[in-house]
């Protein structure tokens, strides 16, 4: 039987587009319903991001952790979420168990995904981590209107992609690390690492399928750079640094 799929990732990172690929191939369980926003489909679990939520909540975390990495964001959250009732989160993932094998995707992960791991069996998980080129992200965070240096948006994205490798690694928990950008450049060679790792049969085709853009190039040119300038140097008094 497959593994159960986490994927771990900030945001803005591919990770929806990876998400909606790994579905392709059929079988896993994505939720009752999925988060949809105004573009596209996100392929997140609306209950698991909704559990999320209420931790972050519950625990009084009222921190940006859309544009800001501290490691303490995460030390809080996990040592304040040990005094939650367990039962709606050993509920949830029961639910998730008896579909199994599920797929989780949430950018909240990063901070919760400590907490969540005292309720599930570790050795029925492949993780996956995504993350993105520094500038790619940056042109991709301030298209958004995330207005933010370049320098803090490297930071953002390093603090986060060590801070969930650090996790995988005290866990022995085997992951493979992929440069969004690679899925696209070199979709071939990306996809096949995915298969074996998940033991999946996908294909060229399944990842044509659920990507809008022109394969085997970058998502952001020239142009896009100059349009991301624009809107920064526009919004340079709000940015963070």
């Amino acid at each position: 039987m497959k593994k159960n799929v986490i994927i771990l990732t900030s945001g803005l990172s591919g990770s929806s587009v990876l998400a909606a690929l790994i579905a392709q191939d059929g079988g896993y369980w994505l939720g009752d319903s999925t988060i949809k926003k105004s573009d596209y489909d996100t392929w997140e679990n609306t209950e698991l991001v909704e559990l999320n939520k209420r931790i972050l909540k519950d625990m009084g975390f009222t921190e940006n952790w859309t544009m800001h990495f501290q490691p303490e964001y995460i030390d809080r959250v996990t040592q304040a979420a040990a005094k939650l009732d367990p039962r709606p989160y050993q509920a949830f993932v029961q639910k998730c168990n008896t579909k199994a094998p599920w797929l989780w995707k949430d950018p909240r992960l990063w901070l919760t995904i400590r907490y969540w791991q005292q309720h599930l069996d570790l050795d029925r998980v492949a993780f996956l981590l995504i993350h993105r080129d520094p500038m790619q992200s940056w042109i991709s965070m301030t298209l958004r209107r995330q207005i933010q240096t370049m320098k803090h948006a490297y930071a953002y994205e390093k603090g986060i992609h060590q801070s969930l490798t650090g996790f995988l690694a005290a866990n022995n928990a085997p992951f493979i690390d992929i440069l969004y950008e690679d899925l696209l450049v070199q979709p071939d060679a990306t996809i096949e690492t995915i298969n074996r790792h998940l033991e999946t049969h996908l294909e060229l085709d399944d990842l044509k399928h659920v990507f809008r853009g022109r394969l085997h190039k970058r998502q952001h040119g020239f142009m896009s750079f100059i349009k991301a300038m624009a809107v920064y140097l526009k919004n340079h008094a709000e940015r963070c640094h």
